[in-house]
């Protein structure tokens, strides 16, 4: 299983697992159904993706008649299909109160509002705040009513700070609208905003970043970027960025440059080699969904205009070849998305060539959407050569994992559907067409 922010890798398997926790679930959930592909039989599997799709359905934040009817379809496709469980011999039966309980959830929905409002997790996490760290605080001596006074010292320093903070807030929005009228008041008709057709001014989705002030590999070398990072291709691709976008620079690019890398954002970090006592480090470079064509993202949002790739090095643009206001990121793409499959739901892609080599460009950091987290695409025998580390080199196809959270989830599963209806997303239900 491939890298990601987030997610855990089971390095002992989970066989040896005596007592799952709910934690445990979650974490397993994010690669369940990639790991089923292919293993087990599509009946079952539509079963497990139903399921699973039912879950994250039901961790939706807020719901609108589609998200409930997608969340409907997925327990209806789970009971048409719950028979084939008992027919292997998984169950001998579901007279299973939880499996009752999630008949209720819509209704449950409709009346009371999403189920982050009423799950468990909230309390206890309060127990921690309002129990634990409150009897830790005593003498463990007549501890309730000492537990009792502690809230209301830290409820009171709460209110404190909110109103404090409220008046910061109002302060700032007013010298921010002092400023506003001041711009104003010198603008000419033919300098005003845009507005669209209603009179609102037009919203954008917008891309925002974080990196370190410096970079923490200084003066990397191009043949250091070809070995340790894997950038093979980057001076035709710096050629490239910079002809289209600074097409003044004084001069090209060749072998004898160095460049200041940075290995955060989404990560980008060389293998560290064993050095004594102290063991190696393997490379780590992570996949993302970058931004092909920014107007199309900007007007559209969701999966419109993202596409799939691997980041090998972010640098700043040395000065002698011109300015260049963002960092920039060396990435290899795969292929472009397509129609999820039918059966699994997810989109399948594999490395993208350009003359029988990686399809490698240069772009600037703040076209990166968001992470992202590839499987491979594996069968029911899987090659045991493929670890964690080189499995992104080694597999040939790769499925964009929808499960990784809830938001990734909501964009591809949720937001395909509404933002694009002629670009369907398949739910479980489509898939029964399929099982023979």
């Amino acid at each position: 299983m491939a890298g990601c922010p987030g997610l855990r890798h089971f390095k002992k398997g989970i066989s040896g697992v005596s007592q799952w926790t709910g934690t445990e679930h979650k974490e397993m959930q994010k690669v369940f159904l990639g790991v089923l592909a292919g293993a087990v039989s599509w009946e079952v599997y539509v079963v497990a993706r139903a399921l699973i799709d039912f879950i994250y359905y039901a961790q939706f934040q807020s719901h609108t008649s589609k998200s409930l009817d997608a969340l409907e379809n997925c327990l209806k496709t789970f009971h048409q299909h719950k028979d084939i469980l008992i027919k292997l011999g998984v169950h001998e039966h579901f007279n299973i109160p939880k499996l009752h309980a999630i008949l209720h959830y819509i209704n449950t929905i409709q009346a009371l509002g999403s189920t982050d409002g009423y799950d468990s997790e909230s309390p206890e996490h309060l127990h921690i705040e309002f129990t634990k760290e409150g009897y830790h605080a005593s003498n463990k001596c007549d501890y309730v009513e000492q537990m009792a006074l502690w809230l209301q010292r830290r409820e009171a320093m709460w209110i404190r700070e909110g109103y404090m903070l409220w008046l910061s807030e109002n302060m700032e929005d007013l010298v921010r609208r002092e400023k506003i009228m001041d711009r104003w008041e010198w603008l000419d008709e033919e300098d005003e905003p845009d507005v669209d057709n209603d009179g609102s001014a037009p919203h954008h989705a917008t891309l925002t970043y974080n990196i370190a002030k410096r970079a923490p590999f200084c003066n990397v070398s191009v043949e250091d970027l070809a070995t340790n990072f894997g950038a093979t291709e980057f001076i035709p691709a710096l050629t490239t960025f910079l002809h289209e976008h600074i097409p003044d620079s004084p001069v090209e690019p060749g072998p004898h440059d160095s460049f200041d890398l940075f290995k955060q954002c989404i990560r980008a970090i060389p293998e560290v080699k064993a050095n004594g006592r102290k063991a190696g480090v393997a490379a780590v470079f992570n996949t993302a969904l970058v931004v092909e064509n920014a107007t199309d993202y900007q007007q559209a949002g969701g999966i419109a205009s993202l596409r799939a790739a691997q980041v090998r090095a972010i640098f700043m643009l040395p000065p002698q070849f011109g300015s260049y206001p963002h960092p920039l990121a060396y990435i290899e793409w795969f292929t472009p998305l397509g129609q999820p499959e039918a059966r699994t739901g997810m989109h399948v892609v594999s490395r993208s060539t350009h003359h029988s080599r990686r399809n490698a460009i240069i772009v600037p950091i703040n076209r990166l959407a968001r992470g992202y987290h590839l499987m491979a695409k594996c069968r029911a025998q899987i090659e045991r050569t493929w670890t964690s580390h080189n499995v992104l080199e080694r597999a040939k196809y790769f499925y964009l994992n929808s499960y990784i959270d809830i938001d990734t989830f909501s964009v591809l599963k949720y937001l395909a559907i509404t933002t694009h209806p002629t670009k369907r997303i398949l739910l479980p239900q489509s898939a029964l067409g399929t099982i023979k």
